[in-house]
């Protein structure tokens, strides 16, 4: 008798042994397609938290063209210089930094849905069968800047368009893998139509030369 609940206290532990080996091999054949939709997954919401955080932002400020960028004429009307607002400028890009980190933040998982049929490396099963969900941790620092751009409009006009460029870095922790990841996005913040005469380059727009 105690041969035999030995024997059978064996043939567990072989059981037990075969399944994790089995669930070792197929996470591990798993773990790269999951690591792809990561990334995706990541950068996507990256960039719709910069988006939704510049509009946030803007609509809280309530932020106009004249707000950011003084226009200075001469006696005959034409423009002679674009003045930008510095503090103005510091202070969006502060809070939309800070708006962004509060979206990821705010979070602590973000879930992936991968079809079942995805893991098995074949064109026909492919995006088939149910989705297989996976969850992932997010971080994000962000740097944002402003840019500005001169486009024809007509005779005598000039589009001004003032962007705001957001760079975020960050990483993402899926299936025991970490990984850094880097996206950028630009948003319109202000823009108008300047009517007159304008230079043909503009000096200190933005803090570029």
């Amino acid at each position: 008798r105690k041969y035999r609940d030995n024997t059978v206290f064996l043939r567990f532990i072989a059981v037990l042994s075969a399944i994790a080996v089995a669930f070792a091999l197929s996470f591990f054949k798993m773990r790269p397609i999951v690591i792809s939709y990561a990334v995706s997954v990541a950068e996507t919401k990256l960039i719709n938290a910069a988006n939704e955080a510049v509009l946030q932002i803007l609509n809280e400020e309530n932020v106009t063209y004249s707000d950011i960028i003084t226009l200075s004429r001469d006696s005959d009307g034409n423009v002679t210089s674009a003045e930008t607002d510095i503090a103005e400028i510091n202070s969006l890009k502060s809070l939309i930094s800070l708006r962004l980190s509060d979206i990821i933040d705010s979070r602590e998982y973000y879930d992936l849905y991968i079809p079942l049929g995805t893991f098995f490396s074949n064109s026909y099963t492919n995006a088939v069968g149910p989705k297989v969900r996976f969850k992932m941790q997010l971080t994000a620092t962000a740097v944002t800047d402003f840019s500005h751009d001169f486009k024809s409009a007509g005779i005598n006009q000039v589009l001004h368009l003032v962007m705001i460029d957001v760079d975020i870095g960050g990483s993402f922790v899926a299936a025991w893998y970490k990984k850094p990841i880097k996206v950028s996005t630009s948003v319109i913040a202000a823009q108008t139509i300047i009517v007159g005469k304008t230079p043909e380059a503009f000096t200190q727009v933005i803090e570029n030369e």
